[in-house]
């Protein structure tokens, strides 16, 4: 395969994915959109977990980045806030109830990374980022019923106010956030150590599973 031929597909498919599974709905649809954010989901994970341990977690994408060339040119802290941001995405793509504001938060960081490998004339990783662009995009349009209150509110501000706002309860409420707030902590404390890094990041991650077990248990 020519890599011209494999740089195309990297775009076509994920755009006739996208086309065929909103033009047909059903499972199609349903498996589309869980795949898509499992994928990127899982991609934004390793990407900010990768940056956030100084290369000794494996990340699933780009070439490594370099720590030591960072500090050289005084972008650590850059590093890290981008690993951050990944990791955050990451984990409301993989929620159900935070997956719309997980694909809308992805669309500037993949543009960010787009047109940072452009200008450093990386071969093949803007186009692979782009066809996850387009994966995103397809996220977005999925859950447009929902977006479109964010991009065309009512003019009428009783109106906005009597829109539903669903709430699990205080107690759940609470657990959803700890966790995400444990995880992004515990992501910070590299400069601890690995262990304590990674000790700190799964009680969080057990409180978010211990609430998604509650809440599929309310609805079944």
């Amino acid at each position: 395969m020519s890599t011209s031929l494999f740089y195309s597909l990297c775009i076509l498919l994920p755009l006739i994915a996208t086309a065929v599974a909103l033009r047909l709905g059903g499972w199609w649809r349903r498996l589309y959109v869980f795949g898509a954010r499992l994928l990127l989901g899982a991609f934004m994970l390793g990407g900010g977990l990768y940056k956030l341990s100084e290369n000794h977690i494996p990340g699933l994408m780009g070439p490594p980045m370099n720590h030591a060339w960072l500090a050289e040119q005084g972008l650590v802290l850059f590093a890290q806030f981008i690993g951050v941001a990944q990791l955050l995405i990451g984990l409301l793509l993989l929620t159900r109830r935070f997956a719309l504001l997980g694909a809308v938060l992805l669309v500037p960081m993949w543009l960010n990374i787009i047109f940072l490998t452009w200008s450093q004339n990386w071969v093949g990783t803007p186009w692979l980022t782009s066809g996850f662009l387009v994966l995103t995009s397809g996220l977005l349009l999925h859950d447009f019923d929902r977006l479109r209150w964010v991009l065309y509110p009512p003019q009428d501000a009783a109106a906005l106010r009597a829109l539903p706002w669903r709430t699990a309860g205080a107690v759940p409420e609470a657990l959803w956030w700890l966790g995400i707030g444990v995880i992004l902590l515990g992501s910070l404390l590299y400069f601890i150590s690995l262990s304590v890094m990674l000790t700190t990041m799964a009680i969080g991650a057990v409180l978010l599973l211990a609430i998604l077990v509650w809440e599929w248990r309310q609805r079944a």
